[in-house]
């Protein structure tokens, strides 16, 4: 005989005081009480917590956890994953159960020991919990049943509407949900994915003939309420993946389950969605990875293409500012987290939509703080998988219907650019005297397969036709620019507080904005240094940035404090959000090795920062005959001197620089005629807002996308 089952009711509570009590009592009134009670409270705003708390301090069976919100998916699981009991009821925290839902439930299961998941009925109550006779919700309840009663095919009847409603009307073995994988990181339709789950992995029973099982509760903020376009693409997500895995292959006839299939997605106009997502599917070893990248490019559905831009004064740039016809952009990098090229492609792909122009990015490594950015502004933005990442990426160039590509960094999809016959523009940063052996080869042997370079300075454009002989006339020289907006919005943020670097008001404070990449030259920072405090104790560089190397930043951080320079030398790591310290800082200062065209420069000219550049990228151009800083010559002499072996010997194994003393006397300058140079780096605001804002950058670009279109045509 069956075990008696034990019911873990488990409830992910989010911003529902108002309605939490109601739930709670009817838990409490079960007929068959409930092994325990599991609460998770995913970031509540609210104090339904506290009066969870409140109602529950006496029951022993009781279980409160709080954490982050991370979604109803995460909150379910880990309620789950804290049962003890053989079977989980699910209630959502503005739901309700019926009183005998448990003990109905206890009974289907004994009598079918094969039986994995039960849901039953369902009454529609309002807002204020009274029931509703009759509406749109219980009009489209019965049109959804009738439906199954005319096709008796659970799954494609649930996939037709999901008359189940909501995840409070599950009750199903942990079986099941270790089977399934638990819930999927699906915001809209996490309970018709664990549905096709249950169909997949055991036998579930809709039990219409008994008495309602809850109470579903429509409200202002029910999550269903929101854009009907992103719960569609979730549903077309979890067909696809229903499909790939075979879900509908049993009890029906194969011709008349394909024949309802198709109506069912022809009717909900999902059938080119489905198509275009099952290639994606069958790339992924699981559906929870394919589903991580369907629902990181929620936010692209009908978004506002101007919703991340902050209004100001600032004359906007017209939409028909130029001509351009629809046209849909591939960005290829190498990975999308932090950096100033990471922070260029962003800055481009947003501005690509002023222009009429749909960017997607892909990314061949890691995404992480801008891709996240992206995809808040409505970025479609896709990692490559490591599974059959050729396929996927030819499969997403198709059903895209991409139309030209850039890349920045990577070449991973040259080959495939060339089979679909996708021009190709590549961009040169500062990766023009980085490579070496293998690598360089391959780099002069890509140039068979890209079209048109942009080039983001003079001198690295010089590099690539004097060093290696490109044509010339293959590369168009545009300088980076500066999205005035975001910086314009920050404008009345305070400063940092220097006390909190130990800096006082009177020490004179360069800000050097640069990943902790040793070809930043940081150990020319610290050479210099190590001459000015035998004369002086007042001048100190803050280094912001990322990590790029970590045993290079642990020797450099030991050689700063064992030179005597940890408090004057700070590094205090990563920040989002540098504004505040550029405000805070006196001076900018970048004695780069190596740069292509630097956006922490043209963030410093923008706060009116004077600076003190190496001649390397764009630093010439940037100051030009502006008076706005100071440029002191790179170690290696002229650009065209530099190779790979040269740029890691200096960044990484020297100490000690010939051209230290420079860049110590350059600092102390400014340090000693602090106003006058206050006063010239004020111009630099002008100099970015005339010559570098981003919007005429991307109308460039744009020029050469159409003009490598034309040619390929």
């Amino acid at each position: 005989m069956s075990q008696i089952p034990t019911f873990s009711v488990v409830i992910p509570l989010y911003n529902h005081r108002q309605y939490i009590e109601a739930a709670l009592r009817s838990v409490l009134a079960q007929t068959m009480p409930a092994h325990e009670i599991i609460i998770v409270d995913d970031g509540s705003q609210d104090s339904g917590y506290e009066l969870a708390e409140e109602i529950l301090h006496n029951k022993p069976n009781a279980t409160l956890v709080r954490q982050e919100n991370r979604g109803a998916h995460h909150a379910i699981n880990r309620a789950i994953e804290l049962a003890k009991g053989s079977h989980i009821a699910v209630l959502n925290s503005d739901d309700m159960f019926e009183p005998a839902k448990l003990q109905r439930c206890s009974k289907l299961f004994l009598a079918d020991p094969e039986l994995k998941l039960v849901f039953g009925n369902v009454e529609i109550i309002d807002d204020t919990g009274r029931l509703v006779r009759r509406n749109e919700t219980t009009e489209w309840l019965d049109r959804s049943r009738s439906f199954y009663h005319r096709h008796p095919y659970l799954p494609l009847a649930l996939l037709n509407e999901n008359f189940s409603v909501t995840t409070s009307n599950f009750v199903f073995s942990r079986e099941l949900w270790e089977a399934a994988g638990g819930f999927k990181n699906l915001r809209y339709c996490h309970d018709l994915d664990f549905l096709m789950a249950a169909a997949r992995y055991g036998k579930m029973l809709f039990d219409e003939r008994g008495a309602a099982h809850i109470r579903y509760r429509v409200h202002p903020s029910n999550t269903i309420k929101e854009t009907l376009e992103k719960v569609h693409l979730e549903i077309a997500a979890v067909i696809a993946s229903a499909l790939d895995d075979r879900t509908f292959d049993v009890d029906l006839a194969p011709d008349s389950k394909r024949v309802l299939l198709e109506d069912i997605l022809e009717r909900k106009g999902l059938a080119a969605k489905v198509g275009s997502l099952v290639p994606f599917r069958r790339l992924f070893e699981d559906r929870e990875a394919f589903y991580d990248q369907i629902s990181g490019n929620l936010s692209n559905v009908n978004a506002d293409p101007t919703a991340h831009k902050v209004q100001t004064k600032k004359k906007p740039v017209p939409v028909n500012a130029i001509p351009v016809p629809k046209m849909v952009v591939a960005i290829e990098l190498s990975n999308f987290d932090k950096g100033g090229l990471e922070k260029v492609v962003l800055d481009c792909a947003i501005d690509f939509r002023r222009c009429g122009i749909n960017p997607i990015i892909i990314s061949c490594g890691k995404i992480g703080h801008l891709g996240d950015v992206a995809r808040g502004a409505g970025i479609e933005t896709f990692a490559l998988p490591e599974k059959e990442g050729d396929q996927f990426y030819e499969e997403l160039l198709k059903s895209r219907k991409v139309d030209i590509a850039m890349s920045h960094f990577s070449t991973r999809g040259y080959r495939t650019f060339r089979k679909l016959r996708i021009p190709n523009i590549t961009f040169i940063h500062n990766i023009y005297a980085m490579l070496r052996d293998q690598p360089l080869k391959d780099f002069l042997n890509a140039d068979q397969f890209v079209d048109r370079y942009i080039s983001v300075s003079s001198l690295a454009t010089e590099y690539l036709v004097e060093r290696y002989g490109f044509d010339r006339g293959k590369i168009d020289t545009i300088p980076n620019g500066l999205i005035l907006d975001e910086h314009l919005a920050r404008l009345n943020q305070p400063a940092a507080d220097r006390r909190q670097f130990g800096v006082k008001d009177t020490d004179y404070l360069f800000i050097n904005v640069a990943s902790y990449n040793l070809h930043k030259n940081h150990y020319l920072m610290a050479d210099a240094m190590r001459l000015i405090r035998r004369k002086r104790d007042d001048i100190k560089i803050l280094c912001v940035g990322n990590v790029i190397y970590p045993p290079h930043i642990d020797q450099l951080r030991q050689d700063i404090e064992a030179w005597g320079l940890k408090e004057h030398m700070l590094m205090p790591g990563y920040f989002e959000d540098v504004a505040p310290l550029h405000k805070a800082a006196d001076a900018f200062l970048l004695p780069s090795l190596i740069e292509g065209w630097s956006i922490a420069m043209n963030e410093a000219m923008f706060y009116g920062k004077p600076m003190i550049l190496t001649e390397t990228g764009g630093a010439p151009e940037a100051i030009g005959d502006s008076g706005i800083g100071l440029l002191v010559p790179n170690e290696y002499g002229a650009v065209t001197n530099l190779n790979s072996e040269l740029l890691d010997r200096i960044g990484y194994e020297q100490r000690s620089f010939q051209t230290a003393p420079l860049l110590a006397g350059a600092m102390t300058r400014f340090a000693d005629e602090r106003e006058i140079w206050r006063d010239r780096g004020a111009k630099g605001r002008e100099r970015i807002m005339q010559e570098f804002d981003f919007s005429s950058v991307t109308n460039k670009y744009v020029a050469v996308c159409q003009q490598v279109l034309k040619c390929a045509r």
